[in-house]
């Protein structure tokens, strides 16, 4: 910031008027002055990394661009909602709109970390001064990827679970260099169980978003369940971008046990971003359900038995799962780590009792296999 302004005496200001010479001095002074850089003091909101006035999901992309970034600390190093003054000394990195990587010091300890992303959850929907709304540029659904949302069963029973798939692209509009996304998703709070808590996204542990490395997205959800609005963000922080579609996760849904009728299910507010936060549009997109009471919420039972899963342990590329009872089709399979970690999920059409899938990617220890058929869930575990 550069000196515009100088507050000078009348008396000045008179001689100025009447001596030439001096005039002169004065202007050139000013000419100079107004060249030097002039330390001014800059403020910071814990969270609000992109400093437009509310701590939201978009803050989390420049958190994920940030990441491992290091810096002076701030003098007050407390994550507590109100006004900071960054350090002297900026940090060496800016973002693309001009602010300093300090700004996504969150807690003012001199690095970008996991605890940044803490202090935005902490501080998630605080405002300060004016209010600049984020940008979102719908796509164009002739050229641009969509934000899916895609239900195998959009008919469901008072307390039942509705499953919905989120997928991000397609095989003919697949994503390039992704490094981050921020998105909405509204649903009517009437509908959700338990006060709007039953709502919950289970994303893949090895979407293609996470790359072919160790590198795994991570998910940032805050649920407004009074309003029915639920923001997330799925980021990587490792500054190398990737590229792909398809499946993201699923929405499990627990239905209101007393609500029916129709209701949307809608994605949008969608900010896509590179590791410089570079944006690409994204076509938004909603889901109809309908809750029929005249429909029972069944309990299917789970059973340890009547499921093979050969070899065991597994000593190739591929594992066999083998239902005893070939009258029983598979209608999905999900594979999960040993932390209950969702990494796979299939779905088929209930045609077949056996199915072979890849397991030579993921490394040593202990899984379980979960596959749901038409009468029954079983769940099976085997080591690798």
């Amino acid at each position: 910031m550069y000196l515009s302004r100088l507050i000078m005496p009348s008396i000045f200001v008179s001689q100025l008027q009447t001596t030439a010479p001096l005039r002169n001095i004065f202007l050139t002074t000013i000419i100079i002055l107004c060249q030097i850089p002039v330390a001014v003091g800059q403020q910071v909101w814990p969270g609000d990394i992109n400093n437009n006035g509310i701590v939201n999901n978009i803050d989390v992309l420049y958190w994920a661009v940030a990441n491992g970034a290091t810096g002076d600390k701030r003098t007050d190093t407390t994550s507590n909602w109100e006004a900071k003054d960054l350090p002297a000394n900026l940090w060496d990195q800016d973002f693309p709109n001009g602010l300093n990587y300090a700004y996504a010091d969150c807690d003012g300890d001199g690095d970008v970390d996991d605890d940044d992303k803490t202090v935005i959850e902490n501080n998630f929907g605080q405002v300060h001064g004016e209010v600049v709304p984020d940008e979102y540029t719908p796509g164009d659904p002739a050229t641009d990827p969509t934000m899916g949302l895609a239900s195998d069963n959009p008919v469901v029973a008072p307390a039942g679970t509705l499953m919905v798939d989120l997928s991000l692209g397609s095989e003919d509009k697949a994503i390039t260099d992704f490094y981050g996304i921020a998105f909405t998703v509204i649903y009517d709070p009437d509908a959700v169980g338990n006060k709007g808590n039953d709502f919950r996204l289970d994303v893949l542990a090895d979407t293609w978003m996470s790359g072919q490395g160790d590198e795994k997205v991570i998910q940032f959800f805050q649920n407004d369940r009074d309003l029915g609005i639920a923001q997330f963000a799925l980021v990587r922080k490792n500054g190398v971008p990737v590229s792909g579609f398809g499946d993201i996760g699923t929405f499990n849904i627990v239905i209101e046990e007393i609500f029916t009728g129709k209701s949307v299910l809608t994605a949008s507010d969608i900010q896509m971003a590179d590791v410089n936060l570079g944006t690409s549009p994204v076509v938004p997109s909603d889901l109809e359900f309908s809750v029929d009471s005249t429909l029972t919420a069944t309990i299917v039972p789970i059973v340890r038995t009547g499921l093979k899963v050969y070899p065991n342990p597994v000593s190739g590329r591929e594992i066999t799962i083998d239902l005893e009872n070939p009258e029983e089709g598979i209608r999905l399979v999900e594979l999960y780590d040993v932390n209950g970690r969702l990494l796979r999920r299939l779905r088929l059409d209930g045609q077949t009792s056996r199915q072979q899938l890849p397991i030579s990617t993921y490394p040593r220890g202990v899984y379980t296999f979960k596959v749901l058929t038409n009468k029954r869930i079983y769940v099976q575990s085997f080591v690798k």
